[in-house]
């Protein structure tokens, strides 16, 4: 498979990611949050599930530890983003999670990681964009409502998706800490099977019983489960053989602008000033921590020499 192969399907990936902020704000209307995650999950855990006893994707005791850590930080993720979803809109929602790809570097400052300059400036460029999505509305040539974008409950639902981002970029230092070496897919498979748990246990000590899903809730669940999350994985495991880490986090923060135009044409959302201009500063801020602008610099500074070495010879 050729790179632009691979690219063109990752986008395609991003534009299924995209749809989910939709999918979940309109499930969540008429079903619990948790019971959701967990009907999702359990869909997705059983696709899986049987690399955990194969012998050659066998998890060891460490493992098996980083499984569940990964699973709990993934739960903590969705469902600190479902039930923000409860509260904000789908184009508010995905542009806040976005927000994970800058926040990476920071968290990983916890792990001596030292962030590059260009990771720095794209966290400066997020949080302004973050600002602007949030209270843009209070500055009046942006031309929208204070009371239509910036409610209590809407900004509780944007503090809950801030949150999930949090937790997504945490899952992502964590793997790249602790879970590079371990079989990719039965470690997919225990967190997933993590999920899925502590989602039914949250759900019933919430007192949100699992509830028989309705047909719509059940087309939303599978959706949920065994495209965006099952098939998803998987592809993304295999595509990203074909591409660089580089390409693949780019394409990847085009997520947040499929679910904006998602969530207009689905459901007629009303996309203010301040989210396109706050959500495009935070794209900005994406792609200007994932393009090796240093490395090319580098690269240009020491052709010269290399070419006068050559020419000595």
């Amino acid at each position: 498979m050729s790179q632009r192969w691979a690219d063109a399907l990752l986008v395609a990936i991003a534009m299924i990611w995209g749809t989910t902020f939709t999918v979940v704000h309109e499930a969540v209307r008429s079903y619990p949050a948790l019971a959701l995650i967990a009907l999702r999950f359990w869909l997705a855990a059983v696709v899986f599930l049987p690399f955990l006893f194969w012998r050659q994707y066998r998890l060891d005791r460490r493992g098996i530890l980083v499984g569940g850590l990964l699973g709990g930080l993934l739960f903590s993720g969705f469902a600190t983003q479902t039930l923000g979803l409860q509260h904000t809109t789908p184009a508010r929602a995905g542009f806040i999670t976005g927000l994970n790809v800058v926040l990476v570097p920071v968290l990983g400052l916890a792990f001596g990681m030292r962030p590059a300059r260009r990771a720095l400036a794209g966290v400066l460029l997020a949080v302004g964009g973050l600002a602007l999505l949030s209270w843009g509305c209070f500055l009046p040539w942006l031309g929208c409502q204070v009371t239509a974008t910036a409610s209590g409950a809407r900004l509780w639902g944007d503090l809950l998706v801030l949150a999930c981002a949090f937790a997504f970029a945490m899952h992502i230092v964590a793997v790249s800490r602790w879970g590079t070496s371990l079989p990719v897919l039965s470690l997919n498979a225990l967190q997933m099977l993590v999920v899925a748990i502590l989602a039914t246990i949250g759900a019933l000590l919430g007192r949100q019983p699992l509830l028989p899903p309705t047909p719509v809730v059940w087309q939303a669940a599978a959706f949920l489960g065994l495209v965006a999350t099952a098939l998803v994985f998987a592809l993304q495991l295999k595509l990203q053989r074909y591409t660089t880490a580089t390409h693949t986090a780019l394409i990847f923060a085009l997520e947040p602008v499929f679910a904006a135009l998602f969530s207009w044409w689905w459901t007629g959302e009303v996309i203010t000033t301040a989210v396109w201009l706050g959500g495009g500063l935070m794209l900005l801020g994406v792609i200007v921590a994932e393009l090796p602008l240093e490395e090319r610099r580098a690269r240009r500074i020491a052709l010269p020499e290399t070419v006068a070495l050559d020419g000595e010879v």
